[in-house]
């Protein structure tokens, strides 16, 4: 009988901690979800509510800008409104010199809203570069926070890619938008001190201006990287990431460094390449992007298929170079961290995608076959190499992917990387020889 009862208390005790941690699972995955969404909807008509118009502010700005706080404040209405993100909603004010600002207005009610306020303030401050978001000025009083920027005409990326116009976008845009993205992560994690990650890359925050030119976005998670000793950081109570663009390391070890920062933009390249989101309705049973690509490749279907169909019917040359950014994508979406490129790694290969001129020529591509035969890794057009922490990335046409005569990018694996460098394999070939 006690025997009897005591099982039964303890299968009482493993039901309700099954409960318990089921219960936390499907707030992380719905938190994941609602964030990638553009966040929650009540918060966002409480941010689109009452703004404390009297003083005192306090404004900063960091260039002259003809401005009355009051004025910009009266602005922020529900019909400005250009756009919804985690920590706040942006609004479209045009200030009476005529200079049109997209300013953003921090919900008064969120508890990480003061965080994100100062994280955005003290990351953007400090840095010009024509690939990240120009942050003019602040102002704040006891209720509201407001951040200007530069107003960038033409939205944001996923706009472009998913609401109709992205038919108007040829593969020159989306080959500069992708390489505007890698040239301002690569400023932040390799050229500020102490280095940058943002932490929430993702084609929401890809701003676009009047000629396409990408800037990236909300800064409110960014971190400084020397965070702590080992270069990474534990994530705080607030959620780090979008639904779709989070790194694989984030979800089993809750720590984040630049290279998850690659994984992001890996995401947001396949996004400009297939044209699908990250998770697709057209995808089966849920998959993600990544696997999509990865299941076509593997069973040796033809990668131009992989390929947005409004971008499919143009010159081999430039099949060539969406097929080069391809395999760039899974490059950066490694399951490995240390397997991924560096964010440096990957605006060099870009850039050499269209600087190249011999890509689809063939003879020429021999050529340089044979050079690194005879062990040179030099080749007519670039004498640059590229390296990341755990490997040689070549330049992007002497990858060739397996199975494609239409595509210098190679050796499609099944490992996390998907890719491996001909670099290690010509040297495995050289150990096995001796």
């Amino acid at each position: 009988m006690r025997h009897s009862t005591a099982a039964r208390v303890a299968m009482i005790v493993l039901l309700c901690t099954a409960g318990v941690l089921l219960l936390a699972a499907l707030y992380v995955v719905v938190g994941a979800k609602r964030h990638g969404a553009g966040g929650d909807h009540e918060s966002d008509l409480e941010a689109d509510g009452d703004v404390e118009m009297g003083p005192p502010w306090e404004v900063t700005l960091f260039q002259k800008l003809e401005l009355s706080i009051s004025d910009v404040a009266k602005s922020l209405i529900p019909g400005s409104v250009i756009g919804r993100g985690r920590s706040g909603v942006v609004h479209r004010v045009e200030i009476p010199s005529g200079t049109t600002l997209a300013v953003k207005r921090f919900r008064s009610s969120e508890k990480c809203s003061a965080a994100s306020f100062s994280s955005e303030i003290a990351t953007l401050a400090s840095i010009r570069h024509r690939n990240i978001v120009r942050l003019l000025g602040w102002g704040a009083n006891r209720k509201t926070k407001l951040l200007f920027y530069s107003y960038m005409a033409n939205g944001n990326l996923a706009s472009l890619l998913h609401e109709g116009s992205a038919g108007l976008v040829e593969w020159d845009t989306r080959l500069k938008i992708a390489l505007g993205v890698a040239e301002g992560l690569a400023y932040l994690h390799h050229d500020c001190v102490p280095a940058i990650v943002h932490r929430d890359v993702k084609a929401h925050n890809i701003l676009l201006g009047e000629r396409y030119e990408a800037c990236l976005a909300d800064f409110g998670l960014a971190r400084l990287l020397d965070d702590d000793q080992n270069g990474s950081f534990s994530a705080n109570p607030q959620f780090a990431g979008s639904y779709g663009y989070i790194a694989p390391e984030y979800a089993s070890m809750l720590k984040i460094t630049e290279k998850s920062d690659v994984y992001s933009f890996g995401v947001v390249l396949l996004e400009i390449i297939t044209g699908k989101k990250p998770v697709d309705p057209s995808f089966p049973d849920g998959q993600h992007v990544i696997q999509w690509v990865r299941d076509h490749l593997k069973s040796k279907k033809d990668p131009v298929e992989i390929l947005d169909p409004k971008l499919q019917g143009h010159p081999d040359i430039l099949i060539q170079e969406m097929l080069q950014a391809l395999g760039i994508s899974l490059l950066c979406t490694s399951t490995r961290a240390d397997d991924r490129p560096s964010m440096k790694d990957v605006a060099a290969l870009l850039k050499e995608i269209r600087q190249d001129p011999t890509i689809g020529n063939d003879s020429q591509k021999l050529n340089n076959n044979k050079k690194l035969d005879n062990g040179s890794t030099t080749n007519t057009t670039t004498n640059t190499t590229y390296s990341s922490s755990s490997m040689a990335v070549k330049p992007a046409e002497l990858l060739l992917l397996q199975g494609s005569s239409r595509c210098s990018l190679t050796n499609y694996s099944s490992s996390s990387a998907g890719y491996v460098s001909e670099n290690n394999t010509n040297n495995n070939n050289k150990n096995n020889n001796q």
